[in-house]
């Protein structure tokens, strides 16, 4: 599960901070929205069987933190088996006691996911930078 917080301490920060809670939402929810196309494509990449599970990545309920906010991305819902999207990731994310197939069990293709952090602070940093120029009137 990739959890996308918004926490910026600089004098941006400051500014978008003082627009409200709006704009924070704004932020959190550009970074939810790359990771999940992000963790999408990763899992399509490396454990695509029926594709259910890939489309079942969503984000969550956006939640509001003091002076930031925060969203989950994870697999959500049930497979065309009726098995769980999110209990099937975190088996192959984890594995599953002492058992281990090859390259499918155990890989920590979330949790050690080397790219996402870029990826949510790239997007993130994209929307506070268009929020910047809305109010600038650029």
């Amino acid at each position: 599960m990739a959890v996308i917080r918004w926490e910026r301490q600089d004098a941006l920060g400051d500014q978008l901070r003082q627009l409200g809670r709006p704009v924070i939402k704004r932020i959190v929810e550009a970074g939810a929205d790359a990771a999940v196309d992000h963790m999408r494509q990763r899992i399509n990449e490396l454990h695509r069987r029926t594709g259910d599970m890939a489309e079942g990545v969503a984000k969550s309920k956006y939640i509001e933190i003091i002076d930031g906010g925060r969203d989950e991305v994870y697999p959500q819902g049930d497979d065309r088996h009726g098995e769980r999207n999110a209990t099937k990731a975190y088996v192959i994310n984890y594995g599953r006691g002492g058992t281990r197939k090859k390259g499918k069990m155990r890989d920590h293709f979330i949790d050690r996911d080397p790219y996402v952090d870029d990826i949510v602070s790239a997007a993130m940093d994209r929307e506070s930078d268009r929020i910047i120029s809305e109010i600038n009137g650029r």
